[in-house]
C-alpha cells in the first residue's frame, strides 16, 4: 500500500507517468482445493480488462500499481470471476525509436467470486510484454501474463493459476 502511495505522489511532481489500458481475450485459468474430494475448477475461455499505471525511474526501471477484472467461463458451471488490484515493479528495454519491450512482477490482493462465494487472495503476477510507439505519447502493446494466487479457509488451502495474454494501448505523460 505504501507503494501505491508513493506512485501516486510520485505523479504529481514529474514527468515519465504511463497510463495502460488492456483487453485479456482470452484465459487460461484452473483453481485447486485441498478439500478430500473437491475437484479442481478449470476454464479455457475467459475475458477481461486491465488498468496500469506506471511511473518510470532512471535507468528502465519502472514502478506499477493496477486493476484488473477476468471472468472465465466454465462449461456446464458457474463463472468464476476475480478482481486483481496489485502494485510491482518492472523493467523497459528501447529496443529503437518505436519497439520496446518490458517485464514485470507484481504482487496483489485478489477477490475471487465463484458460484456467489467470494474469497480473498494473495497473488503474485508476472508480465512480459513488447509495444510499437504510434506517436511520442501513444504506443499499443501485446504481452502475455501469469498470475499464482493463494489462500487458506479454515484448514483448506486454495490455489489459483492464470495465463493470461493482452493486448492494449498506452499514453505516456
Amino acid at each position: 500500500m505504501v507503494l501505491v502511495a508513493l506512485i501516486c505522489v510520485s505523479a504529481v511532481f514529474a514527468a515519465d507517468n504511463t497510463v495502460k489500458v488492456s483487453a485479456v481475450p482470452y484465459g487460461f485459468q484452473i483453481s485447486t482445493s485441498s478439500a478430500e474430494g473437491a475437484e479442481a475448477v478449470k476454464s479455457r475461455f475467459g475475458l477481461g480488462l486491465e488498468a496500469t499505471y506506471q511511473k518510470k525511474l532512471n535507468k528502465g526501471l519502472l514502478v506499477e500499481a493496477g486493476i484488473g477484472w477476468n471472468t472465465f467461463f466454465i462449461t456446464d458451471k458457474p463463472a468464476f470471476t476475480d478482481i486483481l488490484v496489485s502494485a510491482g515493479v518492472g523493467y523497459k528495454f528501447d529496443i529503437n525509436d518505436k519497439f520496446s519491450c518490458s517485464a514485470s512482477a507484481a504482487v496483489g490482493a485478489d477477490t475471487l467470486i465463484y458460484n456467489g462465494k467470494g474469497s480473498a487472495n494473495i497473488t503474485l503476477k508476472a508480465r512480459l510484454e513488447g509495444s510499437y510507439a504510434i506517436t511520442d505519447s501513444v504506443s499499443v502493446h501485446v504481452g502475455c501474463q501469469g498470475t499464482f494466487g493463494f489462500a487458506k479457509k479454515d484448514s483448506t488451502n486454495f490455489v489459483n493459476y492464470r495465463i493470461l495474454p493482452v493486448m492494449g494501448a498506452a499514453y505516456e505523460f
